[in-house]
């Protein structure tokens, strides 16, 4: 990758992958398009009782920046091949994978924000950030994904989940 360069060129925005691991055996992946993909895309997967017992903790989440009455998403889920809802990968303007993931999004009039995942050695934990490059008048909203299944397994619907605060 060249000094000063779009690190995006350097990839395939819609396949190329990144891993941080904590050391401990668990780990954080996913997508430079932040699509997930497969079932070990997640943000939180926990090595509960390593080397085999893995835990999907944080599967990842929805975000959007409320900004002048607008609603800009971030983020984008798949639903089914072919179903990608909001468009938040779109705005994805720029990815660095070193020193730990790193990404940019254009909200528009010249502003960004940017998001950065870190794994830290010897915790199981992920810590994220979101910066704006400049003072703005808005919200960041966050919705997590939460699972707490094998990470081999596929949740499905669970009837005994209960939805009431």
């Amino acid at each position: 990758m060249s000094a000063g360069g779009d690190p995006l060129q350097s990839f395939d925005r819609f396949a190329a992958e990144w891993l941080e691991a904590d050391g401990l055996g668990g780990f954080a992946m996913g997508t430079v398009d932040g699509i997930r993909t497969r079932r070990y895309h997640g943000l939180l997967i926990h090595a509960a009782t390593p080397p085999t017992g893995r835990m999907m903790l944080l599967n990842g989440f929805d975000a959007w920046v409320e900004l002048e009455g607008a609603r800009i998403a971030i983020t984008s889920q798949r639903y089914a091949p072919g179903v990608v809802h909001p468009d938040g990968a779109s705005r994805r303007a720029s990815f660095a994978p070193e020193p730990w993931p790193c990404w940019s999004f254009d909200l528009g009039d010249d502003l960004a924000l940017e998001h950065e995942l870190f794994v830290p050695k010897g915790l199981p934990l992920v810590a994220l950030s979101w910066r704006l490059s400049r003072p703005a008048a808005a919200r960041l909203v966050l919705r997590p994904l939460l699972s707490g299944r094998d990470s081999h397994a596929l949740q499905r619907a669970n009837s005994d989940f209960a939805f009431e605060p």
